[in-house]
């Protein structure tokens, strides 16, 4: 096995003037992830033809590689190598016109097959400083460069469940119910409301300290686990500091009004995703260690901290050998992932892991836990070569491209399995889907605000199990962007928008060669897809309007009220926009425009519901409150979109914001009866008519 090496490469050239040309890269990547290597000054277009730019093996024979060079000419891509050690060649000529700023460039760089763990301390310590090393490289040449440019130029069960993008695997959210209580967060309190009775009573409360706050709940048959993010301090040679865990805490929950503390379990950083499958919890969170502080001292633990109350009451630093790298990673934060068996928690010890490198999006099948990274270069451009003092400017960075990391999961059993990488960004969790072992995702590469010729578009993807592409279809929607996507099957929706809202039909049964089947062009845009049936879809955004700035004569498109569509997608290739609702006018919003657990749905009655406050458009950009609550429609196929519930409290008199306290933040039902849940009280209310029942104050 090949030692995954942990040094980046903050090139160094010639100075003159303070005019220097930079390199950025990995040392390391997987055998079917894209190597990159970004360099300050622009690369001439012919330069790979010319054969100026070239790779060789350890041997210093020339190797056949794809040689790419991105359109801002700066980013070389490298592709279609096998394992070992190589050199990247870049001859004085591919800058261009000769000049003092350049000269023959040489990057090393490794391609493995699979990574190792870390071996000590001191492999950790390296990593970060050389990120550190690389960061002050960057602010350094800016400083100089923009001081120089002033001298030069410029289910259906009977009670409401997680709305889950994956049957079967429980997402946990901050109100949840099993049947009889309903377990709600506020601030650092978990209140468990008692709804055996018609008259609806707090049964008990579970009180944090000042320093811990629940983010996340979930239920295991009788237990609750409680996600929490807590701040602990840390005194080290008469100074303070703190780090922030994510803790598990288990609740036995036998009797409701007297909850028993049975196992804590924390792991350093914040929380990315948990998931529950089967009897398996994991959780995922990132962490940033303070490896600035390495340019002051090098006594600094930079491993990430992980707690457990039934082996110690102490905090401990990760032991080496559960910390690895993941691939073509230079960033300064840690993922890390942890596996516990929820049918012996009390006694079971925790497997978690770490791997340098930072993680965004998460999606988990039943087989495998996918997380993103999206890689940064730094943006850079350039002035006349003729003047004898540095131009080149480093911007803010941008987004060039994804990477994708494959976890195998089996129980407690968590083991990285593969990577790919992509280019663009991926919009959330529900841009990507496994089915029958295939790993499919859809991406935008590009921005929305560039020109005709630098204008985004949007791809999807399709790998086999070891993340091997075998199929795609690329530029759908040029100038848009991907918000909404849904995997269904064999068919994939994707919404894109920019002034219009095509609804993309897409066929994937053929892996090799999925094809684009039928495209909807209507107003507004959904920023969420779900599921009514095989031939149904329900979308939920915001309608539009196209208008004219009464100062600039500009025109620009604008959101104005939520918009809730059903669509009928029975035609593949016709699908159509069945029936549609708009609540509201400009300024309206609601949770579930971003978070999909905040849906509402009770299979029985066929309702789909989620709370919402509501505005109306005054004058030519000011808005005006209407009001707060939430709205419950019956959706079918045969019907449409029908609203039998409205428990929207009007605006009174003078009010002219919603009440923080009373906003409603999600609605359950258990049995025939319907509860709505804020931060100042839980109401019931009979699911068939909507009359009020009962209400309790929870603080």
């Amino acid at each position: 096995m090949l030692l995954f090496s942990i040094v980046l490469i903050v090139g160094a050239a010639l100075f003159f003037y303070g005019q220097s040309i930079e390199i950025n890269s990995t040392k390391t990547v997987m055998v079917n992830q894209p190597y990159q290597v970004h360099f300050s000054k622009a690369l001439e277009k012919s330069s790979i033809e010319n054969e100026d730019i070239y790779v060789t093996d350890n041997d210093g024979n020339r190797v056949n590689a794809s040689i790419g060079l991105n359109k801002d000419q700066q980013s070389l891509v490298i592709e279609g190598l096998k394992t070992g050690q190589y050199l990247l060649h870049v001859e004085e000529r591919a800058f261009g016109k000769k000049s003092f700023r350049a000269e023959k460039k040489s990057v090393e760089f490794n391609v493995v097959d699979e990574i190792s763990e870390i071996t000590s301390v001191q492999d950790i310590q390296n990593y970060f400083e050389m990120i550190l090393n690389q960061e002050k490289n960057r602010r350094d040449f800016t400083t100089t460069t923009m001081e120089e440019k002033s001298d030069s130029a410029e289910g259906g069960s009977s009670y409401s469940s997680t709305n889950n993008q994956v049957e079967g695997i429980e997402e946990g959210d901050t109100v949840i119910t099993d049947g009889q209580f309903i377990y709600s967060i506020l601030d650092n309190q978990i209140i468990i409301t008692d709804t055996t009775k018609p008259e609806l009573k707090v049964a008990s409360k579970i009180s944090l300290d000042s320093n811990s706050y629940p983010t996340q709940l979930m239920m295991h048959h009788n237990m609750l686990i409680v996600i929490i993010d807590q701040y602990i301090e840390q005194k080290k040679d008469g100074y303070v500091s703190g780090i922030s865990m994510t803790k598990a805490a288990f609740y036995n929950m036998e009797d409701a009004t007297n909850p028993k503390l049975i196992r804590e379990i924390g792991q350093d950083g914040y929380m990315n995703g948990i998931r529950k499958y089967d009897n398996t919890l994991y959780i995922v969170t990132n962490k940033t260690p303070n490896y600035w502080l390495l340019s002051e001292e090098n006594d600094i633990e930079l491993r990430p901290y992980t707690y457990d109350s039934e082996q110690d009451e102490e905090l401990k630093p990760m032991e080496i050998d559960k910390l690895m790298i993941l691939p073509g990673s230079n960033e300064p934060n840690y993922t890390i992932i942890s596996a516990i068996d929820l049918e012996d928690y009390q006694n079971e010890k925790v497997e978690t892991k770490g791997f340098l490198g930072g993680s965004s999006a998460l999606y988990m099948s039943k087989d495998a836990l996918y997380l993103t990274a999206v890689n940064y270069l730094p943006m850079t451009f350039e002035g006349d070569d003729s003047s004898k003092i540095a131009v080149d400017k480093i911007l803010p960075i941008q987004a060039t491209d994804t990477n994708i990391f494959k976890f195998s999961i089996d129980g407690t059993d968590v083991n990285y399995k593969a990577t790919t990488s992509l280019k663009g960004t991926i919009l959330n969790q529900f841009s990507m889907d496994e089915h029958q072992g295939y790993f499919r995702v859809a991406v935008t590469e590009g921005s929305t605000f560039g020109n005709d010729k630098e204008a985004s578009k949007n791809h999807l993807f399709i790998y086999d199990e070891e993340l091997e592409k075998v199929g795609e279809v690329k530029d759908l929607a040029k100038g848009e962007k991907i918000y909404s996507a849904r995997f269904m099957g064999d068919k994939a929706y994707i919404v894109t928008f920019k002034q219009v809202d095509p609804l993309f039909v897409i066929d994937l049964q053929n892996l090799e060669q999925p094809k684009v089947l039928g495209e909807l062009k209507i107003p507004g845009f959904s920023n969420y897809l779900h599921p009514l049936d095989d031939n149904h879809l329900i979308g939920i955004g915001y309608d539009t309007e196209n208008r004219v700035d009464s100062g600039t004569k500009q025109a620009f498109t604008t959101t104005t009220g939520i918009k809730m569509s059903l669509f009928d997608i029975t035609d593949y290739e016709n699908p159509i926009e069945q029936d549609t609702v708009v609540i509201g006018g400009r300024g309206t919003y609601s949770e579930v425009e971003y978070n999909h657990k905040a849906l509402f749905r009770n299979e029985k009655y066929n309702y789909y519901g989620f709370p919402v406050i509501v505005y109306e458009g005054k004058g030519e950009y000011e808005v005006q409150y209407k009001g707060s609550g939430a709205v419950v429609y019956e959706v079918t196929a045969e019907n449409g979109i029908d609203l039998k519930g409205n428990l929207i409290t009007l605006a009174q008199e003078g009010e002219e914001y919603e009440d923080w306290e009373s906003i409603i933040s999600r609605l359950l039902y258990i049995n025939n009866t319907l509860y709505s849940v804020s931060r100042s009280e839980v109401k019931s209310y009979d699911l068939k008519t909507f009359k009020e029942l009962s209400s309790v104050k929870l603080k």
